[in-house]
């Protein structure tokens, strides 16, 4: 249960390139601190992530340094910032969280990996983003 936690706190602070559950914790305050909501919305982003990466059989130590949930975080946070809540946006959170986490693999097999680890955040943006009026000017 305590490594499930260091987990999800190295991804949030794997936003920031940060390998450590504190980091992630301070930058999960201070989310909270703009909006609960999208506190909640990050965790869940990160959450479904992860476990997307568990059961789709990635490195385990990949996992364990929070890599996969970082996207998902950045997805979390995009769906609370553009959308309303609903279940629609939920579904999209989880659908764009779940993406993120495969498209994400392609960090494996790309020579400059860190320089794209941003990349499945994104591709997933757009249809994360995509049912909120409010977006129109980033597409």
């Amino acid at each position: 249960m305590q490594e499930g936690f260091l987990i999800v706190g190295r991804g949030l602070g794997q936003v920031m390139f940060q390998n450590n559950a504190v980091s992630g914790l301070l930058m999960l305050v201070g989310i909270a601190c703009n909006s609960w909501l999208l506190a909640l919305l990050a965790l869940l982003g990160n959450f479904v992530g992860t476990v997307t990466a568990f059961f789709s059989g990635y490195s385990k130590e990949d996992i364990e340094d929070g890599l996969y949930g970082f996207n998902g975080t950045l997805v979390g946070i995009a769906v609370g910032v553009f959308m309303e809540p609903g279940v629609a946006s939920l579904l999209l959170l989880v659908a764009g969280s779940m993406l993120s986490t495969w498209i994400a693999l392609i960090r494996n097999f790309c020579p400059v990996s860190r320089l794209l680890s941003s990349l499945p955040y994104g591709c997933c943006r757009p249809f994360a983003v995509g049912g909120s009026p409010h977006c129109c000017h980033l597409l």
